[in-house]
């Protein structure tokens, strides 16, 4: 009688911000076709979708798909996931235009999905809006990095990221309306060796009363949602239905809701970023998924 093995690969997690965080696993399930038959699997009609972006200044990435699949991302793979939401930690920083091929697995079948590719975007930034004569700037970048800020090319200044990438600066020379501001990064440890730039910033008059871009949805809410996702900036501090969650190091805040909402009921998340800066709040209504 022939001897039949299945053997699957188990994942393991870390927790970030009650979000459980998915490593890398070492080997995909491996599937004995006698045992789950062949045939189409729906898997096949879905790509891994990206929450928010990959930023060169993060090593988490967040994905949306099926719950019963594993995520494979550049050739590792993941399994962990809440409800098909897979946060993940990928093992090394990546550059700005470099390509990330994801594709999901099957669990019950090993067929595999189609890949969708991604690329990398520009995690420095300077936020919120930088108003004439402002005396702190504040953004994100890479960890353990010296920070230098520009103002029309001139230096003015320059401060040390935290250990979460965040900094802020005040700076030494005036700030004027229509001035061009940016800032360059370079690593304090050598963990990296090229120079990272932010975009370059054009200094315009805030509108009177108006609060800097808040959180914002990922995708619709509707009343079968078991979680809901939104885009903020690295570790802002959104509150939703009294409980306060806080974005990972690519700004994705998740958010595990305890039962299903009606259809029709609005909600409002406000947000207060990683400086204190309050936000503009998000009002958005659940949809009836009928």
């Amino acid at each position: 009688m022939k001897k039949r093995i299945l053997i699957v690969a188990a994942g393991l997690g870390i927790t970030l911000g009650g979000v459980a965080v998915g490593n890398p696993i070492t080997s995909h399930a491996a599937i004995d076709p006698d045992i789950v038959g062949v045939g189409h699997d729906p898997i096949q009609n879905v790509v891994p979708v990206l929450a928010g972006n990959i930023l060169d200044s993060s090593k988490y990435a967040t994905f949306i798909g099926p719950s019963n699949a594993i995520l494979v991302v550049n050739g590792q793979s993941y399994r962990e996931n809440t409800n098909g939401i897979f946060h993940v930690r990928l093992p090394n920083y990546l550059d700005v235009g470099d390509s990330v091929v994801t594709k999901f697995i099957s669990t019950s079948s090993g067929v595999n999905s189609a890949t969708r590719v991604y690329t990398t975007t520009n995690g420095t930034t300077i936020d919120p809006q930088v108003s004439p004569g402002a005396t702190r700037l504040c953004g994100s970048t890479r960890p353990d990095s010296r920070v230098t800020l520009f103002v029309n090319g001139e230096d003015a200044g320059s401060a040390l990221s935290f250990g979460s990438g965040q900094w802020n600066i005040r700076p030494s020379i005036h700030i004027p309306l229509g001035s061009n501001v940016s800032v360059r990064v370079t690593s304090i440890n050598n963990s990296y060796t090229h120079t990272l730039s932010s975009p370059v910033y054009r200094v315009t008059t805030p509108n009177p009363g108006s609060l800097p871009k808040g959180p914002q949805l990922v995708q619709t809410v509707t009343d079968q949602s078991k979680d809901i996702l939104f885009t903020a900036t690295p570790y802002a501090r959104v509150t939703l239905l009294g409980t306060e969650h806080v974005a990972d190091s690519a700004g994705i805040v998740h958010v595990i809701l305890g039962t299903t909402l009606r259809a029709g009921t609005t909600l409002t998340a406000t947000m207060i970023d990683d400086y204190s800066h309050i936000r503009e709040p998000l009002t958005f209504t659940v949809i009836s998924s009928r």
